[in-house]
């Protein structure tokens, strides 16, 4: 007599893995698949249910992982889709750094877009590299264009010489970013022009006559913008003189950064409050500015454009502002389904406006 069969307890994990291969052989994802988390939220099970259940995929040969970049869908048995069809369900997002060299809040933002896109049956495809600055777009896009159609395109803090040749090609494209003046192109991204305006306002009310703005790469549309909005707020001023004063320092050249500081506080105008665009210049600027002497905000006052975790370990508390990321991400999510479905209107940005978040960072002047 045979013994009788046991009913085999199916592991969650192994359901899980059975549930991604399904989609893959249904084609819901083509070439990467979501983020861990993107996974757990559309699975609705936990991290580590995800990993052992991705780690089962990856032992079978269906997936593989890449360093900074995900998992990899390995060609399988899939049924043919019409050429016309595949295009429909690709993304390409033009990135000019790796994603692993993005400030968080970018990082934020695209875990949150491709979680939508894959809920929506869309894939991203993450295309990076230096090449997207060093190389003209005219010689470059054409190539990349071709081999690998997308049904919109996202560029991601491009530089102008990329906007203007998705702005004269007529290929559906979305803005992640500014867009250059005179260009039509749509847009989602944060409002720095309404931001710094405000901080900038605020320091004048203040009663800060003297304010510096530490300005990132002025070849980016943001920080064009940024410092527009800084001028702006120095011209509605209707009370005492005001001196403005823009310091780049398009790298991450601490030291440069540093002599630029000292050269500033020798001069006659010495600010008395500095507005500092990026947070990692935030932190040389508030460190350096200590080494000096000078205490904050008693003897000068500071200000940080954006967010980064690091500033939550820095005292005095910084006074910085704070975008919705996840908002974010979704208004970008619905420029690229208007772009996909033809209906995105040329130029039509949508900026969101940050949030200023209090710190002890600001004070008025030493008379």
């Amino acid at each position: 007599m045979k013994p009788i069969v046991r009913p085999r307890r199916v592991l969650l994990a192994e359901q899980v893995a059975q549930s991604i291969e399904s989609e893959i052989a249904a084609e819901r994802w083509l070439q990467w698949l979501p983020s861990e988390r993107a996974l757990q939220r559309i699975l609705n099970v936990s991290r580590q249910t995800i990993r052992a259940a991705l780690a089962r995929l990856i032992e079978s040969g269906r997936i593989s992982v890449e360093p900074y970049r995900g998992y990899c869908i390995r060609p399988g048995e899939k049924r043919v889709t019409t050429t016309s069809e595949a295009p429909r369900r690709e993304l390409g997002l033009i990135c000019s750094e790796p994603v692993y060299r993005m400030p968080p809040r970018f990082v934020q933002v695209l875990d949150v877009f491709r979680a939508l896109c894959a809920e929506a049956g869309l894939n991203v495809e993450v295309l990076e590299g230096q090449r997207f600055v060093r190389t003209d777009p005219a010689r470059l896009m054409p190539r990349v264009v071709g081999i690998s159609p997308k049904a919109c395109w996202i560029l991601a803090l491009a530089k102008r010489p990329m906007q203007e040749w998705f702005d004269q090609s007529g290929l559906p494209v979305v803005v992640y970013g500014n867009v250059y003046p005179g260009l039509k192109l749509p847009s989602a991204g944060i409002n720095y022009h309404a931001c710094i305006r405000h901080a900038t306002s605020l320091l004048l009310a203040k009663g800060h006559r003297r304010i510096g703005f530490v300005a990132y790469d002025m070849r980016r549309a943001g920080e064009a913008d940024s410092v527009r909005g800084f001028k702006e707020a120095f011209g509605a001023h209707r009370g005492e003189k005001a001196t403005p004063l823009v310091i780049e320092r398009p790298d991450s050249d601490a030291d440069a950064l540093c002599r630029q500081l000292d050269g500033a506080m020798r001069s006659a105008q010495a600010p008395t409050a500095f507005i500092v665009s990026h947070t990692h210049h935030y932190a040389t600027v508030a460190t350096h500015l200590v080494s000096r002497g000078l205490r904050i905000p008693e003897d000068i006052s500071l200000i940080c454009r954006s967010e980064d975790p690091f500033l939550q370990f820095m005292r005095p508390k910084p006074v910085f502002y704070r975008a919705n990321m996840e908002v974010a991400a979704r208004l970008l999510f619905d420029r690229v389904l208007q772009a996909i479905e033809g209906t995105a209107r040329p130029g039509d940005q949508r900026l969101l406006v940050p949030e200023l978040v209090a710190g002890g960072t600001v004070a008025p002047p030493r008379a």
